[in-house]
């Protein structure tokens, strides 16, 4: 089954000049970008049927920039995007026929390629529901949701959590867990596109700041279960050669660094 109802890209982006992102990155929707830069300004523009957004600000961080565009939405679904994917042709028949399928969800978690042999992204080998007893180790980059159902949650990305914030990643895992815990989030198998890990502003190896932000993140997540995330972590992501017990402690610090803040 499949639903016809309006879709929209929410694309978080830095120092863009025009649209000339929706090319590189095979937009064929309505597309909203979040673009922090050093001046203000806002941009629409129709492109091939499509119309296209831009909200430049001068803030900083990623949940900021995602919380901007999601104030400004205006979509029944919305994707939130990065600039560094690609995305394959049909990707919104995709969406908008997994939520006809789950009219109860409201949020769908999709699958994305890697062009990294070093970073891969998580599988999603079975169309199912997302309990809070599962992992969540997806990105923000392949969620879509319904814009009714992050203004009755009351749901926004964390401004302590994510790349140029305070502590350098963790923001999407926190606003999935938050849909977890407040509606109804699945699992989808369709491919929407290829993510680029060429380059990131937010992970250089599994270094000190890495753990420290682990830790922090898993104070904001799961403060309950510090210890046995501590050893998962530091098990699952220390390189060969690394000490893990010296992960721990960096997890510790950035723990309690979070919960005195």
């Amino acid at each position: 089954m499949k639903i016809n109802k309006r879709f929209q890209i929410l694309c978080a982006t830095m120092h863009q000049k025009d649209f000339s992102k929706i090319k590189e990155m095979n937009i064929n929707s309505d597309i909203l970008y979040a673009n922090q830069s050093d001046s203000t300004w806002y941009k629409k523009k129709a492109i091939d049927g499509y119309i296209a957004e831009m909200i430049t600000t001068q803030t900083r961080g990623s949940g900021n920039n995602r919380n901007i565009a999601l104030m400004y939405a205006t979509a029944d679904i919305c994707l939130l995007a990065d600039d560094d994917v690609t995305y394959y042709d049909g990707y919104e028949d995709k969406i908008m026929s997994a939520f006809g399928r789950h009219p109860e969800a409201d949020m769908i978690i999709f699958n994305l390629d890697s062009n990294s042999a070093d970073r891969k992204v998580e599988k999603i080998t079975s169309e199912r529901k997302l309990h809070f007893w599962n992992r969540n180790p997806y990105g923000s980059v392949r969620v879509a949701f319904r814009l009714n159902s992050q203004r009755k949650y009351n749901i926004w990305f964390s401004n302590l959590l994510g790349a140029g914030s305070k502590y350098g990643s963790g923001e999407d895992t926190l606003f999935i867990n938050e849909f977890r815990k407040k509606g109804k989030v699945y699992l989808c198998c369709e491919k929407l596109g290829m993510v680029d890990f060429s380059s990131s502003t937010w992970f250089k190896g599994y270094d000190e700041k890495y753990f420290f932000n682990q830790g922090a993140k898993i104070a904001a997540i799961n403060p309950k279960f510090k210890y046995v995330l501590y050893l998962y972590y530091s098990i699952k992501m220390t390189p060969k050669g690394q000490n893990f017990i010296k992960n721990i402690r960096c997890m510790r610090l950035g723990f309690q660094d979070y919960m005195s803040s």
